[in-house]
């Protein structure tokens, strides 16, 4: 698939590993692609995206509330299964609190455990990818190749030799996972009607 990429569209897929070290994460998600999109915002798509307010930096605001925000709770399907265990997910953290100080559950264990850090419950951020390989390569979530295996499908609908930008997006506009739309949602970007205007942005562009 890679082969059908335009050099621009590589770039956003290089750039999002650099986005996700950036913000020391080690997985390659969907919101890395949209930042790494945001970087190029000359391309149909990304111009879309810059015309409703969305730039690289309110995205990466957005990515850190959101990714932090997970981490910490958990998320609600989290603490539903361990309330059906008898845990009170939110009474440990109080509980642990009041004895050890606030944020006690979040700290790392050890100063030195440095990347891999901030104890056992923010385990999750690292479930969400695989560890980085000793080549330094980050592994991309299966949300992300979702997202990239969509823009596919987008190029071969609207007719297109090539996977551009604009492809890319579209492909992330289509994502489902709950991550992908929270981040939209939080950059007030309404998925099915900003499809319509990155179509006509990428017609646009091809006309010209």
């Amino acid at each position: 698939m890679f082969e059908r990429f335009t050099r621009q569209a590589r770039e956003v897929v290089v750039r999002a590993q650099e986005e996700a070290r950036g913000l020391d994460h080690d997985w390659i998600g969907t919101e890395h692609l949209l930042l790494a999109v945001l970087h190029r915002p000359q391309e149909p798509g990304a111009a879309t995206l810059n015309r409703l307010g969305v730039t690289a930096e309110s995205c990466r605001e957005a990515v850190r509330a959101l990714v932090v925000r997970d981490a910490d709770a958990l998320g609600p399907e989290d603490a539903d299964a361990l309330r059906t265990l008898g845990i009170d997910l939110e009474a440990v953290r109080r509980h642990t609190d009041a004895a050890f100080g606030k944020g006690a559950l979040d700290r790392p264990a050890d100063p030195g455990e440095g990347r891999a850090r901030r104890g056992f419950l923010l385990g999750r951020t690292r479930r969400r990818g695989r560890p980085a390989d000793a080549a330094g390569h980050i592994a991309f979530t299966p949300r992300a190749k979702k997202a990239l295996e969509l823009s596919l499908r987008e190029a071969i609908t609207a007719e297109d030799k090539h996977i551009g930008v604009a492809h890319i997006l579209l492909g992330l506009l289509r994502s489902d996972d709950r991550l992908t739309r929270e981040l939209f949602e939080r950059l007030g970007v309404e998925p099915g009607a900003t499809r319509d205007l990155v179509r006509a942005d990428a017609r646009s562009g091809k006309a010209a």
